[in-house]
């Protein structure tokens, strides 16, 4: 009985040390130094081998400073690498702008620039005078000068002038607001048109009673049947009032 007591416990300290490797193994702590096993056959106190520490060491587990790049499939390729921006377009030069030969003289010193700058001037003005002109009338009025020292018209007959005259005062008015001055009583001059008189239409011809009795006496001595006829059906176009 004394030897299987003492057997017992050291039964029961060798399974705790198997048990401890297997929990050691499980839960992937480094392996320990082993110690020897105990020759002695002296029964240890059930007390200290319960308490003993145990005879394995936990490895530190350390956290890294910052989470690892998951791991990419070896199919997928690699990142490709960044494009670089493309140059900035080149600025066009712009096709040099040619002024009008209407720009140049407009520019040109001395009376020649005077000159034009008048005519720019009148034109603009006779602008304004046929807008406010009753529109049977735009035909027959040329504006000659109109400003606060003078305004003159030119027509080109003595009928039309008359209807200048009681037209001219009803639009003075409305011209001296839009010209912002005032504007004296309006001069009337008659110059004929200078263009061609138109030639006079001809009178158609005109067929007799005389010519119409010739050619039927005419029809009648021919052989030719077709101009006879012919001949004919002109006499029938005869103007019976008519004298030759």
């Amino acid at each position: 009985m004394g030897g299987v007591t003492m057997a017992d416990p050291e039964a029961r300290a060798t399974a705790r040390q198997h048990t401890a490797r297997l929990l050691k193994m499980l839960r992937g702590y480094g392996p320990a130094s082993e110690s020897e096993p105990a020759t002695s056959t002296t029964e240890p106190d059930p007390t200290v081998v319960a308490e003993a520490a145990p005879t394995y060491a936990r490895l530190l587990e350390v956290a890294p400073d910052r989470p690892l790049p998951a791991a990419r499939p070896s199919s997928s390729p690699p990142p490709a690498a960044p494009r670089a921006p493309p140059p900035p377009p080149r600025p066009v030069a712009a096709d040099p702008v040619i002024p009008t030969v209407g720009e140049v003289l407009h520019h040109q010193p001395g009376a020649l620039g005077q000159l034009l700058a008048q005519h720019a001037r009148l034109a603009q003005s006779s602008q304004i005078f046929h807008a406010y002109l009753p529109p049977h009338l735009r035909d027959h009025a040329i504006l000659v000068r109109m400003d606060q020292d003078g305004w003159e018209v030119q027509t080109d007959s003595a009928g039309w002038a008359t209807r200048l005259r009681y037209a001219l005062p009803s639009i003075r008015q409305g011209l001296s607001q839009h010209l912002d001055i005032p504007l004296p009583k309006p001069r009337i001059r008659i110059v004929p048109d200078a263009r061609p008189p138109t030639p006079p239409r001809r009178p158609p011809l005109t067929l007799t009673e005389r010519n119409a009795r010739l050619l039927k006496t005419a029809a009648q001595d021919l052989g030719d049947t077709r101009l006879s006829a012919a001949l004919r059906r002109l006499a029938e176009h005869s103007q019976p009032h008519q004298a030759p």
